[in-house]
């Protein structure tokens, strides 16, 4: 009768987790994002802009899909005080302060270039109301995952203000035959409105709906005008120009000027032939003069008028593009005027250049 109760209580055992010691349960995984590598910090204006890459992994090397957020804390001091990276970083965390929280759908207000995380992110930090000149900032991020795990702060970067100058102002531009000519005045004063301003000279800026602003000065622009050749007919072409308190990069720049928008038109024709000389033969009378030089340079026309006649007739339907041109359909005894002009690529025509011929 004993048999079957032993069995019962092996196949209850096999049934169950087992007749041995349990396993202490572990704590769930908590993966902790990588910490934001490198900050860096540059002032233009009355700002600081604070740069970063976020993290692709977490700590343990898994890949991280998203940063679900980016915080940007900061911490004044004033100039002299013992450097931050002596301290620990939950003594950074007590005594800087949060300056933005900046969540995934914000980031790309931030992308340093147009939809690429890869080359990073820069948020302006605001310096209005703040003493410059006599306080450095301290600056740290860190991010946070999708489920709110926080990374780790970044090694801190810190910055010492000065008081750069304002923007330019009056900026304008126009047109001209084969350029775009810039023009401004310079600032009144500095970002904390002291005088005179800090202005050593200016940087050009040239904007592309494909890409970020264009720097097309290679050394600073001391008059207040600049003249850019480097353009298309007929494209639109956006512009902005800031002021600079240093020589060298990386310069202590303004905030832009406004930003102002031309299209410009090709409305110049070419400069007339010169040197037009007729040269007569036996049954011919042939023609050569100076050649242009114009960028759009399309071709010549070549026009004729047999004394006595009240128009001009085209010899050329087609344009001539050498700087020649024999005429064999003259007859003996008669005066030719002959007249060349030059026409660009956007139909643009010279005033003619003349000259007179008699035939043999």
């Amino acid at each position: 009768m004993k048999k079957p109760i032993v069995f019962v209580a092996l196949l209850a055992c096999a049934l169950t987790a087992g007749c041995g010691k349990k396993s202490p349960l572990l704590p769930p995984l908590i993966r902790t994002p990588q910490k934001v590598e490198a900050v860096t910090l540059f002032q233009r204006g009355d700002k600081i802009f604070v740069g970063w890459k976020n993290p692709t992994t977490y700590v343990d090397g898994a890949v991280l899909d998203a940063v679900a957020e980016a915080e940007i804390w900061v911490l004044e001091q004033p100039k002299g005080a013992t450097p931050l990276f002596q301290e620990a970083e939950k003594d950074f965390l007590a005594k800087s302060q949060l300056a933005a929280v900046i969540e995934r759908e914000q980031l790309t207000t931030y992308r340093r270039e147009k939809d690429s995380d890869a080359a990073g992110f820069s948020y302006p930090y605001s310096l209005a109301g703040k003493k410059i000149g006599t306080s450095k900032f301290i600056f740290a991020v860190r991010v946070k995952d999708r489920r709110s795990h926080e990374s780790a702060f970044s090694a801190t970067a810190e910055i010492e203000p000065q008081a750069g100058p304002l923007p330019p102002q009056g900026f304008d531009l126009r047109s001209a035959e084969d350029k775009v000519v810039l023009a401004w005045q310079a600032p009144a004063a500095n970002v904390d409105m002291s005088t005179p301003p800090r202005v050593v000279g200016y940087n050009i800026y040239r904007e592309s709906k494909d890409g970020p602003a264009k720097r097309l000065n290679s050394s600073l622009v001391v008059e207040l005008k600049y003249e850019d050749g480097e353009f298309e007919y007929g494209l639109p072409l956006r512009y902005f120009v800031r002021s600079s308190a240093t020589e060298t990069p990386p310069f202590l720049e303004s905030d832009d000027s406004e930003h102002r928008e031309i299209l410009p038109k090709d409305v110049f024709p070419p400069a007339a032939p010169a040197g037009l000389v007729p040269v007569t033969g036996s049954g011919f009378i042939a023609l050569s003069w100076e050649a242009n030089r114009e960028k759009d340079f399309a071709g010549y026309k070549v026009w004729r008028r047999v004394e006595g006649e009240a128009e001009d007739e085209l010899l050329t339907p087609q344009l001539l593009i050498e700087n020649a041109y024999t005429d064999a359909a003259v007859e003996k005894g008669r005066r030719y005027r002959y007249a060349i002009s030059s026409v660009d690529r956007n139909g643009n025509e010279s005033p003619k250049t003349e000259a007179v011929a008699d035939s043999l």
